[in-house]
């Protein structure tokens, strides 16, 4: 399914934890996909994860929610 989200011509991208499937060379592939998309300036790429290194790697803000409710938002 990312595969082909990833190649439509959307204005936000919603990726929710994509990095838990797939081997290595798979998830790099995401990654590297999900940078391309949010590089462009004109798309938002939402991505929903556990995995703190990788939010880290590719996000530019984020929001911590706990049982639906906003607990800390800002840099990464």
């Amino acid at each position: 399914a990312f595969a082909v989200a990833a190649h439509l011509d959307c204005d936000v991208l919603l990726v929710d934890e994509v990095l838990a499937v797939g081997d290595a060379a798979f998830q790099q592939k995401c990654l590297g996909r999900m940078r391309e998309v949010a590089s462009t300036g004109d798309k938002t790429v939402v991505f929903v994860s556990h995995n703190m290194q990788a939010v880290q790697n590719l996000c530019t803000a984020a929001i911590y929610l706990s049982d639906g409710t906003i607990q800390e938002s800002g840099s990464v």
